[in-house]
């Protein structure tokens, strides 16, 4: 009982924390959370509105198809976005800002002209636009939260607490948006959606830098994105590949975002099959949003006693032994469990990797380094969603495999840990 009311005790001091944060809307972090919940907020109509009219209202077959061609559409954003987004955010701060509320201002014109082409071709095109700018705002909140974070805030727990913050918005706005669409149809979801960034965008104009932050140093000329992205590139800039704890967070990070794309569209296609009712889609749904709501909850306490590193490495053990159980018992019952066991481990993992990024990429080279991070992370999401949705398998089977794909990341990861390890100390 006592250890039951302490842990209800730190979730209400993280729920405190975090909410205390959006209400203080002086501090540049304040108003950095209250626009990112007004984002997901609008993210999360265009997700509910985009299902209604490609997943749920169409047979078996077409459905698959409209979901291939989505997912195609998802993941071609990032050839636009990341060859340009990047050097343009390194240019200077000013740029951040700037590319937050032209992404929100790109979305209200989108989500216009979508709502009349609901049930038109057209509505791929405008898809796709509205992904290009979802990207751009994605990209850049990972480069503008150290600015907006005083130098001894940890990292992780304020990409966590954004995080928590971020899946409260998901869930408020999942019940409007849900009604609209059973009432009058998605493109009245889409309507709402233009008043949402449009308050984003304004939102935008507030945003602030802390007069002196963690890395208050000034912008030089941009470093070669071929120095940037490659071991040994000159001008000490490092990034990604050349920082093995960043490179290797993001390899085990690509391994947990494949496997929620798999599994979103194992389960989605299976209760499709089994026609099952449509309650039991929001209970997949609720189960896997309460995970990553208490994943992202319990960061800043778990980051007190473990590395970035071993909250990666224990997230992928965790899904191996959940993915392992759901296959071997089966059940409706078992996949809500493990949809919430995946949406926990990957909320409490992603605050890891943003922060080793954080801390480890030089200021100057974020804009890039986060474009780099998305894109690989959207990649191995889209391509873990196409297996599931090209190649029909027992759910059983497609559980199995994530506990097996799950079980090799975990070793691959510890063994690239062991090797910095002793490198470290060779030099040493």
């Amino acid at each position: 009982m006592g250890e039951s009311s302490g842990r209800m005790a730190k979730l209400q001091s993280v729920a405190k924390n975090a909410f205390a944060d959006l209400l203080d809307q002086r501090s540049p972090f304040g108003k950095l959370a209250l626009l990112h919940m007004v984002m997901i907020c609008g993210d999360t109509l265009v997700t509910i509105s985009l299902a209604g009219s490609l997943f749920f209202s169409i047979s078996m077959n077409a459905a698959r198809g409209h979901v291939i061609l989505y997912l195609l559409l998802t993941m071609a954003p990032f050839a636009v976005v990341a060859p340009f987004l990047g050097p343009i955010l390194d240019r200077g701060r000013h740029m951040r800002r700037t590319m937050v509320i032209s992404s929100a201002l790109a979305r209200v014109v989108i989500c216009f002209f979508m709502a009349g082409d609901i049930k038109s071709l057209f509505l791929f095109p405008e898809a796709f636009g509205l992904l290009v700018a979802s990207k751009v705002y994605v990209v850049t909140r990972g480069a503008l939260v150290p600015d907006m974070v005083p130098a001894d805030t940890d990292l992780a727990s304020a990409n966590a607490r954004l995080a928590f913050l971020a899946s409260i918005a998901g869930m408020i706005a999942s019940i409007p948006g849900a009604l609209i669409l059973e009432l009058i149809g998605a493109g009245w979801v889409l309507r709402l959606d233009i008043f949402v960034f449009g308050a984003a965008a304004i939102l935008g104009v507030r945003l602030r830098r802390l007069k002196k932050s963690r890395d208050d140093i000034a912008f030089g000329p941009s470093p070669d994105d071929q120095d940037i992205w490659n071991p040994g590139g000159k001008g000490g800039a490092g990034g990604i590949w050349s920082s093995p704890q960043a490179f290797l967070a993001l390899s085990a990070m690509s391994v947990l975002r494949g496997e929620v794309g798999f599994m979103t569209f194992l389960i989605a296609f299976a209760l499709k099959d089994a026609k099952a009712a449509t309650y039991w889609y929001g209970v997949v749904l609720a189960t896997s949003a309460i995970g990553a709501l208490l994943g992202t909850v319990i960061v800043p306490y778990v980051r007190r006693r473990v590395k970035e590193e071993q909250i990666l490495l224990y997230s992928m053990i965790v899904i191996t032994l959940s993915a392992a159980g759901a296959a071997f018992v089966g059940g409706v019952g078992m996949e809500a469990f493990l949809t919430f066991s995946v949406g926990f481990n990957v909320a409490l993992a992603r605050p890891s990797l943003d922060s080793l990024v954080q801390n480890h990429v030089p200021v100057e080279a974020q804009g890039r380094a986060f474009a780099r991070v998305e894109t690989q992370l959207q990649l191995v999401w889209v391509l873990g969603s196409l297996l599931a949705v090209v190649v029909a398998m027992p759910i059983t089977a497609g559980e199995a495999l994530i506990a097996a794909v799950a079980s090799v990341g975990a070793a691959s990861y510890l063994t690239g840990r062991r090797a910095i390890f002793h490198q470290q100390r060779n030099r040493a």
